[in-house]
């Protein structure tokens, strides 16, 4: 929803440009007045239901406004908030909260906390009436579900600075963006283990002086085909000594009403090792197809998580998940999702299949 947001705001600054509207005070270098105020966002209320097992079914509900705020033109500040009823107590979060200063027609400026472009789920497609099935592809940590091995990472979000540039040298649309942000950090507790646990929460402090670095380059082909690459890597513990290094390979396919995407991430955590250091290395992916026939939306989804590795041995054994999902589209931002998650993995199997049914909402 960052992603989208900034480019409403843009969009309205580029369009009053294009238009010649002049200010109400009449000054002929202003094109926007200042002080220029919207409340955007989503929110969902939903259901889940194990097909199996003791687990109990669940009600959610959540709210996420969006704030923007242009106070000069070429100054856009945006937020995001988040409330989300877990267990009888409204959770509250800041998905974002960014500086956006447009240099010129190709350049922005990004400062404060925001969404990475790492991958396109996160920056582009996480909130609910965006993503056409009814929870997230488990290789990311957002909308938890019922899989049966660890995320490979969250929605990243983070503090820092960022560049962004766009480019259409001919017919093709080419973007880059490089940013430099605090980085993970390890889970407190889990220093002592072999392998500590990495938390990737953006926070006003860093556990070390070394920031992580990444960017991501997208390039779109005619007719409806893009494909992005995007990578991270920083020091994640208190003696910058340890590496970790994350990519991503991305694609989309529009075609007509049909639509194709799929994303692909590696990441390699250095971990201590006598003597030396050892490497533990996970991956998966995610592809997601789609028709839109009318107001219905049939959508087929399958995501898989690999064996992690440490130095080439099985450190946890991976899983994989089929998804089925039918839409029903209300108005362009409204929509009833349902889905079915087929939910496997190695060693014991567990009781987590399950139904989830949401009424998704932009506004």
């Amino acid at each position: 929803m960052n992603t989208n947001a900034g480019v409403l705001g843009l969009a309205a600054f580029v369009l009053m440009t294009v238009a010649g509207i002049e200010p109400a005070d009449g000054q002929a270098n202003r094109v926007v007045p200042t002080n220029q105020t919207v409340i955007t966002g989503y929110g969902t209320v939903g259901y889940g239901l194990l097909t199996q097992g003791n687990n109990a079914n669940a009600f959610n509900s959540s709210i996420s406004p969006i704030l923007l705020f242009q106070f000069q033109d070429r100054m856009l500040f945006e937020a995001e908030l988040e409330f989300e009823l877990t267990e009888g107590v409204t959770e509250t979060g800041l998905e974002y909260a960014q500086l956006d200063f447009v240099a010129n027609d190709h350049l922005t400026l990004v400062a404060g906390k925001f969404l990475l472009p790492f991958g396109v789920f996160g920056p582009r497609l996480h909130p609910t009436w965006i993503n056409e099935f009814a929870t997230a592809p488990p290789v990311y940590g957002h909308h938890v579900s019922a899989f049966g091995a660890e995320p490979l990472l969250p929605v990243l979000s983070d503090l820092g600075v960022m560049a962004r540039a766009a480019f259409a040298p001919g017919r093709v649309q080419i973007g880059l963006s490089a940013y430099l942000v605090q980085g993970p950090s390890i889970e407190e507790g889990t220093e002592a283990d072999p392998v500590p646990e990495l938390v990737f929460e953006a926070t006003s402090s860093d556990n070390n002086t070394n920031k992580m670095v990444g960017g991501r380059v997208d390039v779109g082909l005619p007719p409806g085909v893009e494909v992005n690459l995007s990578l991270v890597n920083g020091k994640y513990d208190p003696q910058n000594v340890l590496d970790f290094t994350a990519w991503n390979v991305a694609a989309t396919l529009r075609r007509d009403n049909a639509k194709l995407r799929g994303e692909y991430i590696q990441t390699r955590q250095q971990v201590n090792a006598m003597p030396g250091f050892s490497t533990l290395v996970r991956s998966g992916f995610y592809t997601q197809a789609s028709y839109r026939y009318g107001p219905w939306e049939p959508v087929l989804r399958w995501s898989q998580v690999f064996d992690a590795r440490l130095n080439g041995s099985l450190e946890s054994e991976g899983a994989w998940q089929a998804g089925v999902g039918l839409d029903y589209w209300f108005s362009p931002s409204i929509a009833l999702m349902g889905g079915y998650e087929i939910n496997r993995e190695k060693g014991p199997e567990l009781d987590n299949d399950r139904i989830v049914m949401h009424v998704a909402f932009g506004f």
